[in-house]
């Protein structure tokens, strides 16, 4: 009904030429095609007049008859129609009607760059109002109050058309800024709310509203700026855990290995002493000497053999830290400070391993080496004791000679 009413006093309008005085509307020298077109829009009507200006009623109107139309400018913009956009602002701050006209504008058109501001004001206006904890409404004026971490912010919702067509940032601003108001409670919808708080903080409340639209790409950029901040914080936060973690998990890996070694590797030095005590020197090729310089052949390979599974599960586990590192691309240098100690650890059991498989197999060697040596030693001696007694043999038969 609204809406045909609406359709039809347009249709008036923009055929006629009018004069708009006080709270009056005249419509000049309109001719009638269909007489019950304007009866039916008796509730917006003041006055008809004829030609000879003589006021007539709706009864005695008649087609084709050219007359001056009064409307009530109140009553037409309860149909929907305003004759300036700062008019239709005034009476639609909160909620946006179903249909309306803006005379300056025209017909409800959703591609003019004003109705574009004044949907997304609205829609922004409403968010705002379902974060109020604590909403007055007035004929003239709603104000909401918002409380987030035990702050308040008495917010009037203050503005003019002029300030609608005056908005200079770009609307999708307040559009993801409504949408984020509309979200179940997240940690940039608390930020933004905050930063909103912050910002008009220090504005007198009647000043607020305006000043936030004549400065909301300020707003928003402070907005955006804080969540980044806080997700780079988090992100922060986030990965030195991670890291931290990962850091006592290698550093568990790689004290196993040296502890699962230790208990076999105390043997080296036992397994030399005892070896040392039960040589014959005197008689170093004896059985029992080969037999001992054998034994520690074999106890050498067996701990050799322990030596390099111990040294492969570190590479393993060196090539699983650096695959790990890798994988966090642009973090990499954070990642590599973090784990500056895990590698000093890693190469310094390396080291170790490295060492005891020299000390495994140098002793054997060593041994052996004493073996040649003693053995040379003895030769030497039996040799000079045969060469001594053949020349004590000669000199004797020179002497019988």
């Amino acid at each position: 009904m609204r809406h045909k009413m609406l359709t039809q006093i347009v249709d008036i309008l923009t055929k006629s030429n009018i004069t708009i005085s006080d709270d009056s509307l005249s419509v000049d020298n309109y001719k009638i095609l269909d007489e019950s077109s304007i009866i039916s829009l008796e509730n917006c009507i003041e006055q008809i007049y004829d030609n000879k200006g003589n006021i007539i009623g709706l009864s005695d109107i008649q087609k084709k008859q050219n007359v001056r139309i009064v409307f009530s400018l109140y009553r037409l913009n309860q149909t929907g129609y305003y004759e300036t956009s700062d008019v239709f602002v005034r009476k639609n701050k909160i909620i946006s009607p179903p249909s309306y006209y803006i005379q300056n504008i025209g017909f409800q058109n959703s591609e003019h760059i004003f109705i574009k501001k004044y949907h997304a004001l609205i829609n922004f206006i409403q968010s705002i109002g379902d974060l109020a904890k604590y909403k007055e409404e007035s004929p003239d004026i709603t104000t909401c109050v918002i409380i987030c971490e035990q702050k308040a912010l008495i917010l009037p919702i203050i503005y003019s058309g002029e300030d609608v067509v005056n908005i200079d940032f770009p609307i999708e601003e307040m559009n993801y800024a409504t949408e984020l108001f509309k979200k179940n409670n997240s940690e940039e919808k608390l930020l933004f709310i905050n930063e909103l708080m912050e910002f008009l903080s220090n504005v007198t409340e009647e000043n607020r509203f305006v000043y936030l639209l004549q400065n909301f790409n300020e707003y928003y950029s402070k907005s955006i700026d804080s969540f980044q901040y806080y997700i780079r914080n988090f992100s922060y936060n986030k990965l030195k855990s991670e890291l931290d973690n990962a850091i006592l998990d290698y550093s568990k890996k790689i004290q196993s290995v040296i502890n699962d070694a230790q208990s076999k590797l105390i043997a080296i030095p036992a397994a030399f002493v005892l070896a040392a005590a039960n040589i014959e020197f005197d008689n170093i090729l004896s059985i029992k000497n080969i037999a001992i310089l054998i034994s520690l052949y074999i106890f050498a390979l067996l701990i050799g053999i322990f030596l390099n599974n111990q040294s492969s599960v570190l590479n393993m586990i060196d090539i699983n830290i650096q695959s790990y590192k890798g994988s966090f691309g642009g973090n990499g240098n954070v990642v590599k400070d973090a784990f500056i100690l895990v590698d000093k650890e890693l190469i310094k059991q390396k080291n170790r391993l490295f060492i005891t498989q020299f000390i495994n197999w140098g002793i054997p060697a060593l041994l052996t080496l004493l073996y040649i040596v003693i053995f040379i030693a003895n030769i030497s001696i039996i040799t000079s004791d045969i060469i001594i007694k053949i020349l004590k043999s000669c000199i004797t038969q020179n002497l019988h000679i």
